[in-house]
């Protein structure tokens, strides 16, 4: 009904104005700043409609040096849900990566940031540059969100290596997330929020960084009022320069974010963004062949995609609109106009298998030319209505959102086969082994159609219920460009997705919650589906959750725990023998347990610490001619333990140590569960020094003991080794 067309609408209710917006505006300025600000608020009278002026007293807004909590719990997530609830009040397991804290930890990308939250491991493939694990599901098990919107059609296909610069902070929900953001996410979900406009004065903020492998970082972000009370901008640009250990791998890595407010009214604002990346990799680095199954440190620096003519690269840009509408004190009307625009070009090879003798060679295949022209544009609308049913408080919050993607695919079959020097392998061009040229292959297009609502009631001043429903209209439509002329598939898919929860106050400090949660997610990545697997049928999971979040000492540090059950059914993995086919799997299955810290006992000393544990299982699974059963195997890419602990020193207020100890357990690369990559234990190390207000200097040191490990395997059997130890120098000015 709405196929080929994107409608966009704002629902309109009487409303009145909101002067948090302002003190929230506040927040994003840096803890070094102090800023008072007067509100002056008009709001309309309940009776006549006259307006009144309150002044309010002048606010000081103050913060101290450190990285403070990534489980704030009086501040609302809005991963965890649109209601604006506190993160203490929502029935699920979030945490906040705030910019003061990626920075004070060295996180220079996502994947660094992400990965030391509570039970996450990640890979980065050139293919997938964020391939994240988390609840025993991984791919379109963690979806991505960008300024809290999703991109259909696969996590994997959108995901690009990104710095943090840009960010004002990342959240993270783990556990399915399908009543918030749609199809994907049974395991968790990565919402990357950048730095917005403010009235508020900001610093002219200047960083570098200088690393091993001649690796350069470079940013610069300002922003602040542009007129008082009437428009207001924010903007950051971010520019890298990597190397790594791999021979002749060097990447570029550009992003510019900027946002303009306006503020059209005591009750209307309209906030501008613009999101520009770029990539550009250079002899990406595609893995290192196992020996025998394991990893081989004389092979650790060779690069097998060397080729003279190779090519890596996206080009990403986003453009939202959002409007903000208060027409009273307890309705919220928000609408988001959004378009994505993204190409990716490769031209590679990308598979090697490795051959003992008494000269070791490596034969390398999938010799691939291929592009992803992939575009969206969507609108989503949603209205907050705060009032009481009897004397219960309640908060109702009911939304549409409606989207279209086209996705278009060249490629060329990834043909061609070359034997070579294990150690020496020839730096040759893309067509003295294959000469056969990208062609366009598939077309796909999705329209969808969302309308989702959530609920929280306060039964009593301890006890509140939270609900949530979603449902999801979605058509997908596929042109097969090959030798069958062009064939055409389509498939509809009606689904929705729904979270019941209880949160109780034992204590003002103690939370006891619990929930169950339902979610969906496609047998694989939509656009790649082959024509004959074009029909599969979702897959379908629930979720049941219990867990606690304390405040500890006073306000002085934080606590959580949580234990969950993940059922999946009607599931699909890729075919060994053909990844690009998907088999059936009956039943997938995980249970575990998730603790996390934060602990902040004197200004001298902050404690970080997260443990995970998860048992997850094929349940049902049998496969080939005769069948061959693999229950109670462990799904590819999930640790049992992931652990990370750090310490903060600070023995004066201008100096500070740091150190980060990780830990990820061993995992299985394929199904059948007969190789794995080893446990791994890395340690990170760094001295900051605050010479003035203006001017800090720091010093880490990644990898101190040069541990040999990898994070994920790509084509099967080839590990991704993650760096060996390596340095850097960081400058910080603010003017």
């Amino acid at each position: 009904m709405y196929k080929g067309s994107v409608k966009s609408s704002i629902v309109v209710s009487a409303c009145s104005v909101l002067w948090v917006i302002g003190a929230h505006a506040d927040e994003a300025v840096s803890p070094q700043v102090n800023a008072q600000r007067q509100y002056v608020l008009q709001t309309a009278s309940t009776s006549g409609g006259e307006s009144t002026t309150v002044t309010l007293e002048p606010v000081t807004v103050t913060g101290s040096h450190g990285y403070g909590s990534t489980i704030p719990l009086d501040e609302p997530a809005q991963t965890g849900s649109r209601l604006g609830i506190t993160i203490k009040e929502t029935p699920a397991s979030i945490e906040v990566i705030n910019q003061d804290t990626m920075r004070e930890r060295g996180d220079r990308t996502v994947v660094d940031a992400v990965e030391k939250s509570t039970g996450f491991s990640a890979g980065v493939t050139p293919a997938t540059p964020g391939m994240f694990s988390v609840r025993g599901f991984h791919t379109n098990g963690v979806t991505w969100l960008y300024n809290g919107t999703r991109i259909p059609g696969g996590s994997s296909m959108s995901s690009r290596m990104m710095d943090t610069s840009n960010l004002d902070r990342i959240e993270v929900l783990r556990g399915p997330a399908s009543v918030l953001s749609g199809e994907g996410g049974i395991g968790g979900t990565i919402n990357l929020i950048t730095k917005g406009a403010s009235f508020a004065k900001q610093p002219i903020e200047v960083d570098y960084a200088m690393s091993s492998f001649d690796s350069h970082r470079f940013h610069m972000g300002t922003g602040g009022a542009i007129k008082d009370e009437l428009a207001a901008y924010r903007f950051d640009v971010s520019t890298n320069r990597y190397g790594s250990n791999v021979e002749g791998e060097r990447a570029i890595l550009d992003r510019l974010t900027g946002s303009v407010l306006f503020k059209l009214s005591d009750t209307l604002s309209l906030v501008l963004e613009l999101d520009k990346m770029r990539d550009d990799t250079n002899n990406a680095y595609y893995g290192t062949p196992l020996v025998n199954g394991k990893l081989d440190s004389s092979l650790r620096r060779v690069n097998y995609n060397n080729l003279s003519d190779n090519k890596n690269e996206s080009d990403t840009t986003w453009v939202r609109a959002n409007v903000e509408w208060l027409p009273g004190a307890n309705v919220e009307i928000r609408n988001q106009l959004y378009y994505y625009d993204s190409f990716r070009d490769w031209r590679d090879v990308e598979a090697f298998s490795y051959k003992a003798g008494a000269v070791p060679s490596v034969t390398r295949a999938w010799w691939g030319e291929l592009d992803h022209d992939h575009k969206m544009l969507g609108n989503r609308v949603d209205g907050l209505f705060k009032g009481q049913i009897g004397n219960m408080a309640n908060r109702f919050l009911i939304g549409l959102d409606v989207n279209k993607t086209t996705f278009k695919t060249k490629r060329n079959g990834f043909p061609g086969s070359q034997v070579v020097d294990a150690y020496n392998p020839p730096s040759v061009s893309f067509w003295d082994v294959t000469n056969v040229a990208k062609a366009l292959a598939r077309e796909v297009d999705i329209d969808q159609l969302s309308v989702f609502a959530e609920n929280q009631l306060a039964l009593t001043n301890k006890l509140k219920l939270v609900a949530g429903l979603r449902l999801d209209h979605m058509n997908v439509d596929w042109v097969y460009h090959d030798s069958a002329g062009s064939p055409r598939e389509s498939k509809s898919h009606a689904f929705n997705s729904w979270r019941m929860g209880a949160v109780y106050d034992l204590t003002p400090d103690s939370t006891f919650y619990a929930s169950y949660a339902t979610g969906v997610e496609p047998g694989g990545t939509l656009f790649l589906l082959n024509r004959n697997q074009s029909q599969l049928d979702l897959t379908t999971a629930r979720q049941v959750e219990v867990g606690l979040k304390q405040l500890i000492m006073g306000g002085k540090g934080e606590w959580t725990a949580a234990i969950y059950d993940i059922e999946k059914n009607n599931v699909f993995v890729p075919d060994p023998a053909n990844p690009s086919s998907r088999l059936p799997v009956g039943k997938q299955s995980s249970q575990g347990v998730e603790l996390s810290l934060g602990l902040r006992p004197s200004s001298q000393w902050q404690f970080d610490g997260n443990l995970a544990y998860v048992r997850a299982r094929y349940d049902e699974y049998s496969t080939g001619n005769p069948p061959v059963s693999w229950n109670g195997n462990v799904p590819p890419f999930v640790p049992q333990w992931v652990a990370n602990f750090g310490v903060r020193y600070m023995p004066t207020a201008v100096l500070s140590f740091g150190s980060w100890i990780r830990h990820v357990d061993e995992v299985y690369i394929d199904d059948v569960n007969k190789m794995t990559l080893p446990s791994y234990t890395t340690l990170d190390l760094s001295v900051d020094y605050a010479y003035s207000k203006d001017l800090d200097v720091g010093f880490r040191v990644r990898n101190v003991t040069d541990e040999l490990y990898a994070t994920w395997v790509y084509a099967g059997s080839q590990a991704i080794i993650g760096n060996p130890r390596s340095y850097e120098l960081v400058l910080r000015m603010r003017f």
